[in-house]
């Protein structure tokens, strides 16, 4: 079928990551008419496959030869030899993803960049029944959403089913590959809250999302509570089908904002009645601004008790903690390392002279990063990257006007990348 074939092509071309993965484009063409195409996977895995990577990029680009679109439908074999065996096949299960369970609702620390998300859960908990369905929250990392929704699963007393997105994609895969979507389905369809976190890892996952839909229509319909986080509202999720974007829309969606690290802490001494001066208080701030809360955790544990600690004892107590910080400081090797991880592409790809988007992206955030996390000057990192500072003054720019505008991509991207 020659559409197929040159679209195939034109995808080799776009994506030269693909030339030495043949074996999942080999997918056998079974029947073709005026408007529609009939494949053949030669299993459930490669089927998966094609919907999460292949699917998305099939829209308007697959023509038949009067330049119309073309439909593609996927199938496996429907009937398959099996020789008998002896041995019993290994037990399904579906289980929720695991919980904290030092996060609780008394642990959390309410602030007027939460209060409002904060009281709706309260109240909830409080008399079994949320007003609003999908609650949806959005914020940026270490603003408490994980921290919400697994509270949630922990106070209420109804069944709760907490999951993450990654795990609910786990889910789906599995029960394809093995042939178990029905009791996948029965799982996801008996319980009464789902709380799903870090929706956004959804995008580009047709698959996944099309169960996922379906799992969502289910249990609205059937009056069972959802809620869901992500670091941006759900207008601004990229690669999420629009039919999901509006039922995330359909409840209530609540913003929650980092607190300040300062007031952070100095709530949790006071619940923990511990003696916190100004002073200590801003050294771990300061000292450990991704996690200050677990630093004060470890110096309460370690130290002397009715003690008001001095920062040179909290040095003394927290050294290994202190070492640790400095061996995973970032460098612009280690910037450019986690961004060439998290793109499945070379440091070289990062720092070479490609233009191609795939590498260009990565190499715009590294420089960003390198402006904003390191604070180098423009001529350093221009030197690092063998470019113009100019470049680099383009680059960071392209990058600010990427976060203003909240895109998924790059947000997790600098997330995954600034550890």
């Amino acid at each position: 079928m020659k559409a197929w074939e040159r679209f195939l092509a034109a995808l080799r071309k776009e994506f030269p990551a693909l030339a030495g993965n043949e074996s999942l484009l080999g997918l056998r063409v079974v029947r073709f008419d005026a408007g529609n195409l009939y494949l053949e996977a030669k299993s459930p895995v490669e089927m998966v496959w094609f919907e999460e990577h292949i699917r998305p990029v099939l829209k308007n680009n697959l023509f038949n030869e009067n330049h119309r679109p073309v439909r593609v439908h996927v199938s496996t074999p429907s009937t398959q030899k099996q020789t008998p065996t002896t041995t019993t096949s290994v037990p399904v299960s579906f289980s929720p993803s695991p919980l904290d369970p030092h996060l609780t609702l008394s642990e959390f620390v309410t602030s007027p960049q939460n209060e409002v998300a904060s009281k709706l859960i309260h109240d909830w908990v409080k008399s079994g029944k949320c007003p609003f369905n999908p609650l949806f929250l959005f914020g940026p990392k270490f603003s408490g959403k994980t921290h919400l929704l697994t509270a949630i699963a922990q106070n209420l007393k109804s069944r709760v089913f907490y999951i993450t997105a990654d795990m609910f994609t786990e889910h789906v895969v599995q029960a394809i590959r093995q042939g178990h979507m029905h009791e996948f389905r029965a799982v996801y369809r008996d319980i009464d809250v789902l709380p799903v976190d870090d929706v956004h890892r959804l995008g580009g996952r047709a698959a996944t999302q099309e169960e996922f839909f379906h799992t969502f229509n289910t249990l609205h319909t059937l009056g069972k509570q959802i809620v869901l986080s992500s670091p941006v509202a759900p207008s601004k999720l990229e690669e999420i089908e629009p039919r999901l974007v509006s039922r995330f829309e359909w409840g209530v969606v609540l913003s929650i904002e980092n607190i300040e690290s300062e007031i952070l802490l100095r709530k949790k001494a006071a619940t923990w009645n511990v003696v916190l001066t100004p002073e200590l208080c801003t050294f771990l701030a300061k000292e450990f601004p991704s996690n200050p809360v677990l630093a004060l955790q470890a110096l309460v544990l370690r130290a002397p008790k009715h003690e008001a600690l001095s920062v040179v004892a909290a040095q003394t107590l927290l050294k290994d903690l202190l070492a640790k910080q400095a061996e995973n400081a970032l460098t612009p090797e280690k910037v450019v390392k986690n961004l060439s991880s998290h793109f499945g592409i070379t440091p070289e790809d990062v720092t070479g002279k490609s233009q191609m988007r795939e590498f260009a992206l990565p190499r715009q955030i590294a420089m960003y990063l390198c402006r904003k996390k390191l604070e180098m000057p423009f001529q350093a990192i221009g030197k690092f990257f063998g470019r113009d500072h100019s470049t680099v003054m383009a680059s960071v720019k392209q990058i600010e006007k990427a976060i203003e505008e909240k895109q998924t991509k790059v947000l997790e991207a600098m997330e995954h990348s600034s550890k």
